[in-house]
């Protein structure tokens, strides 16, 4: 296998996933995120950006972020998109260009989810979280100009394994959601895919980081829930229409393809996107490289064509 050379020559950067040293890691995210605040520009003329919080508790509320765009006929759809991090890295800026990309090419309102991390806050805080935040999102679709029946969750790496479980735990409780959207999805604690051992050692992510993630994600060895670990699952019907996207350098790319298939099997419709000579989360690490603005623009079709409007 041969790397893309656009993304290839951006591997080697500060490592911000060290799970031996998790406090050094997020001070690297931190100074990462600061640095790429300082060069983003204004946004565009039209595009609206707000932080706010939604009350989960007498004592917690979760931070999220809005994105809506003028001109976007309304009631609009809207995506749900939970960033990733291994579960214990990451907050509203780590996925911001990458949503406002989004912006501009579906006709969406998105949210932004913040949730709490690992190890600090065991599963299922985070679930939870999302969960919070989707129902909020439901109930107060008219007021943002969204059409509740056009709502749909999406995430990149641990965000996609929080949104597979959040799509499960909508079909098993009732709440009709239109779509979900994989990227490069965490699945499966059980971490036995010939990937998984084929890339055990790799940068970005690895399959040793992998195993070290889940205990730590859990908050104890041994098997996940089906919500934390979607792959688990036994019965995969009822699901909404789903992208999903894997990279061949992967750990995780087994997990993604058997999941895909599953899905398959069980009746749902599936996008399934393959990335050869790319590597995890190659879309964030070189945003600006042919293959990743191809990427992003996937993406948006997939959200323009389930959640926006027809242009």
């Amino acid at each position: 296998m041969t790397l893309d050379p656009d993304v290839a020559a951006l591997l080697g950067g500060p490592d911000d996933s060290d799970m031996d040293d998790i406090a050094a890691s997020r001070a690297v995210g931190a100074a990462l995120n600061a640095q790429s605040n300082a060069r983003r520009p204004p946004l565009a003329p039209g595009i609206r950006v707000r932080d706010t919080a939604v009350p989960a508790s007498a004592t917690h509320a979760v931070p999220i972020r809005i994105y809506q765009r003028d001109g976007v006929e309304t009631p609009s759809g809207a995506l749900l998109f939970i960033h990733g991090g291994g579960f214990i890295f990451g907050d509203l800026d780590s996925e911001h260009d990458r949503l406002l990309t989004y912006l501009d090419l579906a006709d969406v309102t998105i949210v932004s989810v913040d949730y709490r991390l690992a190890p600090e806050h065991p599963f299922p805080a985070g679930l939870d979280d999302c969960w919070t935040v989707l129902t909020w999102l439901v109930e107060n679709a008219v007021s943002l100009g969204v059409d509740p029946a056009r709502i749909g969750v999406g995430g990149a790496s641990a965000g996609g394994a929080l949104a597979a479980g959040l799509a499960l735990r909508c079909r098993d409780e009732g709440l009709t959601i239109a779509a979900q959207m994989l990227i490069y999805p965490v699945l499966d604690d059980r971490c036995a895919t010939a990937s998984m051992a084929t890339f055990d050692e790799c940068d970005p992510w690895s399959g040793r980081r992998n195993r070290q993630m889940w205990p730590l994600y859990l908050g104890h060895e041994g098997e996940a829930p089906v919500y934390a670990a979607p792959a688990r699952a036994q019965d995969l019907t009822g699901l909404p229409a789903t992208y999903l996207m894997s990279c061949e350098e992967d750990p995780l790319r087994d997990e993604e393809l058997a999941y895909a298939q599953r899905l398959l099997d069980a009746g749902v419709g599936v996008e399934l996107h393959h990335y050869p000579g790319t590597y995890h989360a190659f879309d964030v690490i070189a945003p600006d490289a042919a293959v990743s603005r191809r990427a992003f623009a996937e993406h948006a079709g997939f959200v323009q064509r389930r959640l926006g409007v027809s242009r």
